[in-house]
């Protein structure tokens, strides 16, 4: 009988226990998307004025100051929606770049570049 009895106190407290560890994961995720997402990196708009291959930075004029952004491997660079290297981009293009303070240096995340479409030809007169 007391067997019987321990039997049963033990399944109750592994099911417990195994109720709770599997909780937990996921109110720790919550906790974590909430927290990534009070963290917004900022972000910077401008024209771009210099890149730096060899030094890898880029200088990203804006109407109040310039600003020098490093840009590191995990950087990612977009024009026009698709991914491209950081030499694609030409000086006087506007970006946008996200970035976060490392060491004292704006790295940047994310650079977006917005490419003015050329106005349509007229047709030639005649």
């Amino acid at each position: 009988m007391n067997k019987i009895a321990l039997v049963i106190v033990s399944a109750a407290l592994s099911t417990a226990l195994m109720a709770q560890t599997t909780t937990a994961p996921a109110t720790d995720t919550a906790k974590a998307k909430t927290h990534a997402a009070a963290k917004k990196e900022p972000v910077i708009s401008g024209t771009l004025t210099s890149i730096d291959a060899i030094g890898n930075t880029i200088v990203i004029k804006t109407k109040a100051k310039e600003d020098t952004l490093t840009v590191d491997s995990s950087t990612v660079v977009k024009s026009s929606g698709k991914a491209v290297k950081l030499g694609d981009l030409a000086s006087g293009v506007k970006v946008t770049a996200a970035y976060k303070e490392e060491n004292g240096k704006k790295v940047a995340t994310k650079i977006t570049a917005k490419v003015e479409k050329a106005p349509a030809k007229e047709p030639a007169a005649k």
